[in-house]
């Protein structure tokens, strides 16, 4: 690794950290703008429209960034229901949730693996941490917009760049229902993140960028199952482990008496799971004949899929502890 990458990860890593413990706006708007700026020059790749997202990635930002200072301004002067409404929506930009999504299907199509990771993860924790601050109550119709809008779109998608950002945007749905309880929320974002990692590993060892070369590959039987139990657990398939943090959520909605909100993820995570399961249907029709001296018994599918397995139960021993 460069000493420039690890360089500008530990100012991203500064900045995030001073988001969450900033107990004031400036300084939370200052912890996002290290963050933005150190990951800015991480995002620069081989691929032709690299810098193009890189700039459309800074001017979303920069956007939500300056509706954030001017939401200061507005408590400053005491219109707490003008900064309540412009707090909110920078950070669904930030965030981009549905209406605000299209800057991150954009973005994310020249970005490597790695820094999509990055940006669908630990990017979104200040965004959420300053939503959680505020408390608002203009997040329900965004959120039911969000869900249903990524939901949907998710099913006509072959590229897998673009189905982990949907993905994404499901998921940060989902977290921010379930804004009031930081525990709830950090669990599911931690599980994701977790979920996602080892996802995206094995697209990136696959060497795949879209849903049909699945059928195109010969793979191994191990490489299949650990495709498998990835795949499925993003979708939060019982009793993987993401299917946790979806339970944790509509149990705490169900206590809040959010019966609406509770139906729409039900009926939301159908979708999803039917995407898949769709893409778990294509690799199972794809070729595995292969040569005994060919295969490679060095590659850690063995590992990843143990280790999923392993967070399932560890997953579903603290639930059930709590």
């Amino acid at each position: 690794m460069q000493p420039s990458l690890i360089l500008l990860m530990n100012t991203m890593v500064i900045g995030v950290t001073m988001t969450v413990c900033s107990n004031n706006w400036i300084s939370m708007w200052m912890g996002m703008e290290v963050s933005m700026m150190s990951f800015i020059p991480m995002m620069m790749s081989k691929k032709k429209n690299s810098s193009q997202s890189m700039i459309k990635y800074f001017i979303m930002q920069s956007v939500a960034s300056t509706m954030f200072l001017f939401s200061v301004v507005f408590m400053l002067v005491g219109d707490s229901m003008m900064n309540e409404m412009t707090t909110t929506i920078a950070m669904l930009i930030k965030l981009g949730v549905a209406p605000f999504h299209n800057w991150v299907l954009m973005v994310i199509e020249s970005m490597e693996f790695f820094m999509m990771f990055i940006m669908l993860t630990m990017m979104k924790v200040p965004p959420i941490s300053v939503l959680y601050q505020i408390n608002s109550s203009l997040l329900t119709m965004p959120v039911m917009i969000s869900l249903i809008v990524s939901s949907i779109s998710s099913l006509n998608q072959s590229s897998l760049r673009k189905m982990l950002g949907f993905s994404s945007i499901y998921n940060i749905s989902v977290m921010i229902t379930s804004i009031n309880s930081i525990k709830i929320t950090l669990m599911f974002l931690m599980i994701y993140s977790m979920n996602m990692f080892m996802l995206i590993l094995t697209i990136e060892n696959l060497k795949v960028n879209f849903i049909n070369q699945f059928m195109l590959y010969e793979f191994s039987l191990w490489m299949k199952l650990n495709l498998w139990i990835n795949m499925l657990s993003m979708a939060g398939f019982p009793p993987l482990m993401g299917f946790l943090p979806k339970l944790m959520v509509i149990q705490e909605l169900i206590s809040m008496k959010q019966l609406m909100m509770v139906s729409i993820i039900m009926m939301t995570s159908m979708l999803i799971l039917m995407f898949y399961t769709r893409m778990v249907f294509s690799s199972i029709i794809m070729s595995q004949t292969q040569k005994k001296w060919m295969i490679n018994y060095s590659k850690p599918w063995h590992f990843i899929m143990i280790l999923n397995i392993l967070m399932t139960i560890s997953s579903l021993s603290i639930n059930s502890i709590n």
